[in-house]
């Protein structure tokens, strides 16, 4: 979207945005004062939320309708801003607190339909090319890192072959995605990366049969043995998940309480590790888990009791805290759009910078609630961000000539 603003609005939109960014990701724990509920469980703040959350998607849907000629565009805007003020008078008059919230939640997710839907509508061929060679390749790559880290992980030489031959088809297919602009093309390298992906799953439960039928039997020293070291593996990996989770909730939590509820929570588990590693029975690892899920739920809790809801998981706590996040990175990227005639390379720059760091927000949602590779995936989201405030930076400076100090950030001139 490229419209003109009268330059002392730019800078007080800009200036105001940049705040929200750097106060939502700087330090979410401290957010809010100890005496906050921590959860919104108070029925007029939840609503004041929820109709802040529909204003504001309103007003973005608003602006994209405007700054297009398209009518067909202008039309699916138009659909989307109807649904969210009808969503909106549902809102002033629901007494139900968890109605409320889910309404927060549909709001994001009629802005995101409404905004792909618009998209997709009058694209050029180079758009669909681009479109379709995206999703093949983010096929391609998510196989990829799946058969690289099973490859790391084996000794076997049979695997090893059948891991080595998948990675090498669907480098393969990347080679060609990334050189080729046929749309046909494109589609049936996607479906050929799911059919190396089927196929070599097929591969590998062979190849693991045919080695359980020609190993010699095993003694029952042996046996207890890989029983002992397959019980140990479980537990450890049990408590760096639930210690990843309790950890990054307690840094994504609003109320500092909550915080360290969550904080503690992961301190008293990761203790564990060290009894586990020196467990001598399935049994002491067994009461080890008992004791890791007994202070899990335990927490949990005590946090749902604190946010007045017996449903709440940690979980949650992230995702609230990134669902904030991104919304604040749409904002801010529509900022940048709207002043990208006074700077282009550096409003290109926001918008590429945005649409890693969502990505990076859904990658960590996806893993939030297990734990598996959370920690990697909230390390990821930290370097996104911080490219993003670079970027957002980077456009402010170009756009207001800069310098400027917000919650003691200096921005350079």
């Amino acid at each position: 979207m490229n419209y003109a603003m009268p330059r002392t609005r730019v800078l007080l939109v800009l200036l105001m945005t940049l705040g929200l960014v750097l106060g939502s990701i700087a330090a979410p724990a401290a957010a809010t004062s100890g005496s906050d509920d921590g959860g919104g469980s108070d029925l007029e703040s939840v609503r004041t939320q929820t109709l802040n959350t529909i204003d504001y998607k309103i007003g973005l849907l608003t602006d994209l309708k405007n700054g297009t000629s398209n009518a067909d565009r202008k039309e699916v805007y138009d659909g989307g801003i109807a649904a969210l003020r009808a969503m909106r008078n549902d809102a002033e008059t629901s007494d139900d607190i968890e109605a409320l919230r889910a309404m927060d939640a549909e709001a994001h997710d009629i802005y995101h339909a409404t905004k792909a839907a618009a998209d997709a509508v009058g694209q050029t061929d180079e758009e669909r090319v681009a479109e379709a060679r995206r999703a093949a390749l983010d096929t391609i790559n998510y196989k990829l890192g799946i058969f690289r880290d099973a490859k790391s992980q084996t000794s076997d030489p049979a695997l090893l072959e059948i891991y080595a031959w998948a990675i090498a088809g669907l480098e393969e297919l990347k080679v060609a995605a990334e050189s080729t602009d046929d749309l046909e093309t494109l589609y049936a390298l996607k479906k050929n990366a799911h059919q190396i992906y089927d196929a070599t799953k097929k591969k590998v439960a062979e190849a693991e049969a045919r080695g359980e039928e020609g190993d010699p039997p095993k003694t029952e020293e042996e046996k207890a043995a890989e029983a002992l070291a397959n019980a140990r593996r479980a537990t450890l990996r049990l408590i760096e998940y639930k210690v990843s989770i309790f950890t990054h909730a307690a840094e994504a939590a609003k109320n500092p309480n909550v915080a360290a509820v969550y904080a503690d929570a992961a301190e008293t588990i990761a203790q564990f590790a060290d009894d586990a590693r020196q467990a001598r029975s399935v049994t002491a690892l067994r009461e080890i888990d008992t004791k890791v899920m007994e202070i899990y739920e335990a927490t949990k809790q005590a946090i749902s009791d604190d946010h007045a809801n017996p449903n709440w998981q940690p979980t949650e706590t992230m995702v609230t805290h990134l669902a904030s996040l991104e919304a604040v990175i749409d904002r801010l990227v529509a900022v940048a759009e709207a002043t990208a005639e006074q700077s282009p390379d550096t409003a290109k720059a926001v918008v590429k910078a945005g649409s890693k760091t969502v990505k990076a927000i859904e990658a960590v949602m996806k893993t939030a609630e297990t734990g598996k590779r959370l920690d990697t995936r909230w390390s990821d989201l930290r370097v996104a961000v911080h490219e993003f405030r670079a970027a957002i930076a980077a456009h402010v400076n170009a756009v207001t000539g800069g310098p400027a100090c917000l919650n003691g950030w200096q921005i350079p001139g």
